[in-house]
């Protein structure tokens, strides 16, 4: 049996939140750190490579006390922030410690980070699914033995937190905190951890909302399109191609659509005017503590649609994590005149 500790080094650690919002994310953090005290999880060993089973511990303790250090300072993570932006010495960095065994024979150093990696990016899937928002991975970087050789991912809150904060605003849909062991427990279920390319709409989903994740105040286009594959396909709507069918599929599982929380016409608009080229493209901005309010009203950005979009899909994964089911069979009735 041999082991690894690898530890992922994050520059910019802390998500947004108001005093309830960092509260809850404080306390979902606390059940991640031991939910991960030497946990079977199976893994691809390398890209085309097969599953194999590994015992995994996670140290999020670091993280924890950056987190806590900030409420104790500030009330809450967005006024540490607004701290932070006047005085620099305060801390936003943070490190989590992944420790990794084999049994049946010894880790490879490449086999570790890939390991490293699946693992972290089934955290930041599981952590948002359980509370959007919660999880902030910026400006990180590997640690250990032969990490320059290795790149970390970058994944940032900000359009996932925007989610739940439209669906707050509008009072829909409901996105309530989820059990962070069912959150897992679903996501072994899916083997989204066993697939470098995925094949069923589950995984797509998933896959998709690891890219969502990666959008850095990105409002525009493209992330548009990332939205409404998603929900066409949960819905099953990608080969029908009928608009209304997604408002009538949406509406069969979610339930009445407020009109301020509607954001399906705008999302096929978009994606529309994309294809025929009329669609403004932008620079990518500067990124600064202002640059979402800047880009906020520019013509192009869709922040209402897509954050209404996003929580849209949590809410659809929620329904679908409840009853443990990856999908649906939708039957729609006719008759004739």
């Amino acid at each position: 049996m041999t082991s690894a500790t690898i530890k992922l080094q994050i520059g910019n650690a802390l998500p947004p939140g108001n005093p309830s919002e960092s509260a809850r994310v404080i306390s979902l953090w606390k059940t991640i750190h031991h939910f991960f005290s030497d946990t079977e999880f199976t893994a691809l060993a390398g890209i085309n490579a097969t599953s194999c089973r590994y015992h995994l511990s996670l140290d999020a303790s670091a993280l924890l006390a950056l987190m806590e250090h900030a409420v104790a300072l500030a009330d809450s993570f967005d006024a540490y922030a607004t701290k932070q932006g006047a005085d620099s010495s305060l801390p936003i960095n943070a490190v989590l410690t992944i420790t990794l065994r084999r049994t049946d024979q010894a880790l490879t150093e490449l086999e570790s980070y890939q390991i490293a990696t699946v693992f972290i990016q089934q955290l930041v899937l599981a952590s948002h699914i359980c509370l959007p928002g919660s999880i902030q991975i910026l400006d990180s970087r590997y640690d250990g033995s032969g990490a320059h050789r290795y790149e970390a991912q970058t994944f940032d809150s900000k359009i996932l937190y925007g989610a739940m904060k439209a669906a707050s605003y509008n009072e829909w849909p409901e996105l309530p905190v989820q059990s962070f062991e069912k959150v897992w427990d679903w996501l072994t279920l899916c083997e989204t951890s066993c697939a470098d390319t995925a094949l069923n709409n589950i995984n797509k989903i998933l896959f998709t909302l690891l890219k969502v994740a990666e959008q850095r105040h990105e409002y525009s286009a493209r992330t548009v399109l990332l939205v409404i594959f998603q929900l066409e396909v949960l819905l099953d709507c990608r080969a029908a191609g009928n608009h209304e069918l997604l408002h009538a599929r949406a509406r069969s599982v979610l339930g009445a659509i407020p009109e301020q929380s509607n954001c399906l016409r705008e999302l096929l608009e978009v994606r529309h005017n994309l294809f025929m080229a009329s669609q403004p493209v932008h620079r990518p901005p500067l990124i600064c503590n202002h640059t979402a309010d800047a880009l906020r009203g520019q013509i192009g950005q869709h922040n209402s649609a897509v954050e209404s979009g996003t929580a849209m899909v949590m809410a659809i994964l929620h329904d679908l994590i409840r009853h443990q089911s990856q999908s649906y069979t939708f039957s729609e009735n006719w008759s004739r005149a």
